[in-house]
């Protein structure tokens, strides 16, 4: 451990704190572009000046230029004499909503002083806040983090890499997508296989209604949503196949919740679970390349869940190791878990549990 003070490294730390603060006001700034329409009036306008782009969305000319000042600055615009043009990148991630790089749902509104308070709070107290408690926009922002990879490739690819089953959710299964959030994942499957009947299950208020205004707009009746937990699955037998995507780490009790996972599938059922691809601690995880942001959701979201509960587990994000699901798996009876990783999702590991 050093001691003594690196004038360099000195000057190293400083710009990196203020890189901290220009992404906290970048992701404000982006959020504004998404909210006003600027990034998809901008797309539709090459060559747009600061006039001309004002006169398309309705808003002030000075604001505007600002805005575009800023993005030009942040590599998402191209500037050349006082017309500006998106990048195609930027087009693709914030413009594309179905394309598999989209990101700009994740740009929903800042953290709230509330929150960060509430979080303060919790370091006192113990005890975090619950995914709910956040609010409607960080039900769409949590959505937004793994929507284009799930209406992309979650049903051609992961799904299809189990053996078999393809052939039964074409043919007619029952699906239970328990953690459902605003139901992308579990719309995905129930308009690709109408022969079978999907439920998305979540304790967000917020989330299912969400979820419920996504299963009207697609108009499909093989497809509903319910409010609850793990322990509602308690009123439900023989699922074919029960999905859980990214919610272990954020539960209080997770051994409870992977004992009601047992207790409601088939026999020649599978719980196909997708979790973050951590690999231990701390120095064993310096690979992933947003690290410090995994481990800042973590404080902010997913631990808070973890720890919303008196005695809660709190594995946060990067707790949910190869090890520590083998373990809740094998104490609730399960037989056999098949570990998997694939390029197109460099985030997820995903388990694919069997009762026999």
């Amino acid at each position: 451990m050093r001691t003594e003070l690196d004038l360099e490294l000195l000057g190293q730390t400083v710009q990196d704190l203020y890189r901290f603060k220009q992404g906290e006001v970048m992701s404000a700034v982006v959020h504004l572009g998404m909210r006003l329409g600027l990034f998809d009036a901008l797309a539709g306008n090459d060559g747009a000046t600061s006039e001309t782009l004002a006169a398309a969305t309705g808003l002030h000319e000075r604001w505007v230029r600002e805005w575009l000042h800023s993005i030009a600055a942040a590599g998402l615009a191209e500037h050349d004499d006082g017309r500006f043009n998106l990048t195609p990148e930027a087009k693709a991630t914030l413009c594309d909503p179905d394309h598999p790089a989209a990101v700009g749902g994740v740009f929903g509104p800042p953290i709230t002083h509330r929150e960060i308070d509430r979080t303060a709070e919790a370091f006192e107290t113990g005890i975090g806040m619950t995914w709910d408690e956040h609010g409607a926009h960080t039900c769409h922002f949590q959505a937004a983090m793994g929507a284009a990879g799930q209406k992309t490739w979650l049903v051609p690819v992961i799904l299809d890499s189990i053996e078999g089953m393809t052939e039964k959710l074409t043919q007619g299964a029952t699906v239970v997508d328990i953690g459902c959030g605003a139901g992308v994942a579990a719309t995905a499957i129930a308009t690709a296989y109408p022969r079978s009947t999907v439920i998305g299950i979540d304790p967000s208020v917020h989330a299912i209604e969400a979820a419920a205004a996504r299963a009207a707009e697609a108009g499909l009746d093989n497809l509903e949503f319910r409010t609850g937990t793990f322990d509602d699955l308690a009123d439900l037998e023989d699922v074919d196949l029960l999905l859980t995507l990214d919610v272990i780490h954020d539960l209080p009790r997770p051994g409870d919740a992977v004992r009601a996972a047992r207790a409601c599938v088939a026999d020649e059922g599978v719980w196909f679970v997708a979790d973050i691809k951590t690999r231990g601690g701390l120095e064993e995880n310096r690979g992933i390349p947003v690290l410090p942001l995994m481990y800042g959701m973590s404080i902010l979201y997913c631990m808070s869940s973890a720890m919303s509960e008196p005695d809660g587990a709190g594995l946060g994000t990067l707790g949910l190791t190869e090890g520590v699901f083998a373990e809740l798996t094998a104490a609730a009876g399960f037989s056999s878990v098949d570990t998997r990783e694939f390029d197109i999702d460099p985030l997820n590991r995903y388990f694919e549990v069997r009762v026999g």
